[in-house]
């Protein structure tokens, strides 16, 4: 049965439409957000398999600033990106009751991957002067432009028109944007310091015999990444799919309204 909404929702209902669409996502995009959360890991995979972790800071700084370690960033960036484009794909078409299987998703995905990394150094660029003219810009296209990456993986638009779209579609209702996603973003942090809560309990006590404590505690932090990605990426997508849902049908209710209205008064 399709979770897609019909009609326009009000906060509360985009944030149940959210939860309903999380609940039949989560166990089926497992294997997409695992991608994600390996990716996530390499450059940290990499400092481990150059020796280990050193104290030194500027052994440390020699270390992360070396050709391989920006290497694996960058293939972590690109990993992460083409797995987030598929989750995109598979969470609207679950929502769509559309059949898509993990690797439709992720062959799609593939071919999409090079424009999602320009969008995405486009999305930094835009929040990050945003940023430094006083903050809050920046603040605003934050939001503004977040349902970008909706619009190229749903809609097939290009990076700067799916930029601009976005900005569209959120302009208007952007406080209300902000709401729901300041009430997602506090629901993903309160699972995340759960998450890392218990794990901050369980790492030091298999650090305590350890040869290599700091090795111990690294490890301990890529878990929280591997289990916070496959928790809760699916749900922060969920809420911008959801999100999209409701402003998409509101832009379109909006649209037929004032072409009903110019027929009318013609």
């Amino acid at each position: 049965m399709a979770i897609h909404p019909a009609q326009p929702q009000t906060i509360g209902g985009v944030l149940d439409t959210t939860f309903e669409l999380y609940k039949a996502s989560v166990g089926r995009v497992w294997i997409l957000c695992l991608i994600g959360a390996i990716a996530g890991a390499l450059p940290s995979i990499y400092m481990v398999t150059q020796g280990g972790i050193i104290t030194d800071p500027l052994a440390a700084f020699g270390r992360g600033s070396s050709p391989g370690y920006w290497l694996a960033n960058l293939v972590a960036i690109i990993l992460s990106l083409w797995s987030m484009g598929a989750l995109y794909l598979k969470i609207n078409a679950i929502g769509d009751d559309a059949g898509m299987g993990l690797g439709e998703a992720l062959q799609a995905s593939l071919r999409k991957t090079p424009l999602l990394f320009l969008m995405a150094i486009l999305f930094g660029v835009a929040v990050a002067i945003g940023l430094i003219l006083l903050i809050v810009p920046g603040l605003i296209l934050m939001v503004s432009l977040i349902l970008c990456f909706n619009l190229m993986m749903i809609e097939g638009r290009g990076p700067v028109a799916a930029l601009i779209g976005s900005h569209g579609l959120v302009w208007g209702d952007w406080w209300r944007t902000a709401a729901i996603l300041t009430v997602g973003f506090i629901i993903v942090l309160v699972i995340y310091l759960a998450v890392g809560l218990v794990l901050g309990v369980v790492v030091p006590l298999l650090a305590l015999g350890a040869s290599d404590p700091m090795l111990i505690g690294l490890i301990g932090g890529v878990l929280i990444g591997v289990l916070a990605s496959l928790v809760l990426t699916p749900f922060y997508i969920a809420m911008l799919i959801a999100v999209y849902w409701d402003l998409k049908l509101r832009k379109e209710g909006g649209d037929l309204a004032a072409r009903v209205g110019a027929l009318g008064t013609a």
